[in-house]
């Protein structure tokens, strides 16, 4: 009989799509219940009340709200066991009718979350132009990508960080102020974590789950493979052939696709703390990265393939 593993995300990579229809998770008699959420509070209180056995989501999420600087202010015990994604694709998207920096001076932008996510990348990436939050501009909260990018369509906010395909931006009247790669050299998302508790008590079926990801990532990047890969992503896609390529070329990039074998990215989380930081989010002594990070999980899944 297989195990059910319930799994919180904002959308499927195609490391767990492979997992899913390649069979890599049935080898481990694993049966996974994935849902897709469209805001941050919602994965992670999903995650804190026993919804969900763990998320696959950014480092900062993980972070934020471990600290007790989501969007409750209570802290939680999450740990990260495996990797997901390295870099960030970001986009600071703003209307028309913005042509720099300065003329988001006392403007509403759009967030997912106020203190977590993206919304801390924008933060920062404004703070490098001068504008302080707080005191130059507004944040409010919408959700997703979709629903922030519905938000500058309809004129309720005049910026956004946004992942979406520039001629989708252009498409719906928006443009490109600034790409957070720019920005921001190492970001961590996709990764996987969990309540600590949890991990301790479900080690073994964690092992299996951590054991068939890694087989899934290495065979998404094995460039044999690269037709089944966009084959899976299709449907992501809308069954948009261009966008799923786009997705591909994403996934497979050494800067911004999966990180090889599913490795804990431990520089991006260090970028990720440095950018609470700069925020003014955290205050120094900033936490070191180990504190949020359990390799041994990771490290006995490794040891078995």
């Amino acid at each position: 009989m297989a195990d059910n593993v319930r799994i919180g995300t904002f959308g499927k990579d195609a490391a767990l799509l492979a997992a899913e229809q390649r069979g890599f998770f049935a080898a481990e008699k694993i049966r996974t219940d994935v849902d897709i959420v469209t805001d941050s509070p919602t994965l992670l209180r999903n995650l804190i009340s026993g919804r969900y056995d763990l998320i696959l989501n950014n480092a900062d999420n993980v972070i934020a709200w471990a600290e007790g600087q989501g969007a409750d202010p209570k802290p939680n015990d999450f740990v990260i066991f495996m990797g997901g994604q390295q870099g960030l694709k970001q986009k600071l998207v703003v209307v028309r009718g913005v042509n720099g920096f300065a003329d988001l001076k006392n403007k509403v932008l759009a967030v997912d979350a106020p203190t977590t996510g993206f919304a801390i990348v924008m933060i920062a990436m404004l703070k490098q132009n001068g504008l302080e939050q707080g005191r130059d501009y507004t944040l409010k909260m919408f959700g997703n990508t979709t629903k922030r990018a519905d938000a500058l369509e309809r004129g309720e906010a005049w910026a956004g960080m946004l992942n979406l395909a520039d001629d989708e931006i252009a498409k719906r009247g928006l443009k490109v102020l600034a790409r957070a790669e720019d920005y921001v050299k190492h970001y961590a998302r996709g990764l996987g974590a969990a309540r600590r508790d949890w991990a301790k008590s479900n080690e073994d079926l964690l092992v299996r789950f951590i054991r068939a990801t890694v087989r899934a990532t290495d065979w998404t990047l094995e460039a044999k493979n690269k037709n089944d890969v966009i084959a899976l992503l299709l449907p992501e896609n809308k069954n948009n052939r261009a966008h799923a390529e786009e997705a591909y070329e994403e996934t497979v990039s050494p800067r911004f696709g999966l990180m090889p074998r599913a490795r804990i990215d431990m520089e991006g989380i260090r970028s990720v703390l440095d950018l609470r930081e700069t925020a003014g989010l955290m205050k120094p002594p900033v936490p070191k990265a180990e504190k949020y990070v359990d390799q041994r999980y990771y490290e006995k899944a490794l040891a078995t393939i």
